[in-house]
């Protein structure tokens, strides 16, 4: 999970991912999909060494959208803040669902892209050129240039870097799926 933050124009960066921090209560949620407690030996970052984490996944229509985390330094996380961060974590979703806040949520199917276009974008991302995807991807140069076209329609873009952002936005990839 990353999230950027922006203080006094300073934009601030930090990514929850495992391999961006290690094993971590957040990364664990999201990707087994489930409550996770973590203890300082779980830790292989420094910067965990002292922390215990609690995190619950937040899932709206089967699509993540993030995560609710109590965390304590060098105390363990005490059982009640566990049961008010699952009550508090199904409140959430449950409003989330009945109420028109899940109507600005995207459904999948009118944003997610298939595997294909997906390849290309994390290839665009990348820098590649459209004729080195056409090569890697075993296509033309114009069946490129269609998914490029479908990958903007369906993101409702006009370009690639914006269709990249939108994507990661949308957690559709991740920053670590591009490699540069």
């Amino acid at each position: 999970m990353n999230r950027k933050i922006e203080r006094n124009g300073i934009k601030i960066g930090m990514s929850f991912a495992e391999r961006a921090l290690g094993t971590n209560a957040i990364a664990l949620s999201i990707k087994l999909k489930k409550p996770v407690y973590t203890t300082p030996l779980h830790h292989y970052c420094d910067l965990l060494r002292e922390v215990y984490f609690y995190s619950v996944p937040l899932e709206v229509k089967k699509r993540e959208i993030g995560y609710l985390a109590v965390c304590s330094m060098k105390e363990p996380v005490k059982a009640e803040l566990g049961v008010i961060a699952d009550l508090t974590a199904y409140r959430i979703i449950n409003e989330l669902k009945s109420s028109n806040i899940s109507s600005i949520l995207p459904d999948n199917k009118d944003c997610l892209l298939n595997k294909k276009q997906l390849a290309i974008l994390r290839l665009i991302a990348m820098g590649v050129p459209d004729k080195t995807i056409a090569l890697e991807e075993g296509i033309t140069i114009n069946t490129v240039k269609y998914h490029k076209k479908s990958i903007y329609k369906k993101l409702e873009v006009e370009c690639s870097a914006q269709a990249v952002i939108k994507c990661l936005k949308l957690n559709l990839m991740s920053i670590d799926d591009i490699d540069c």
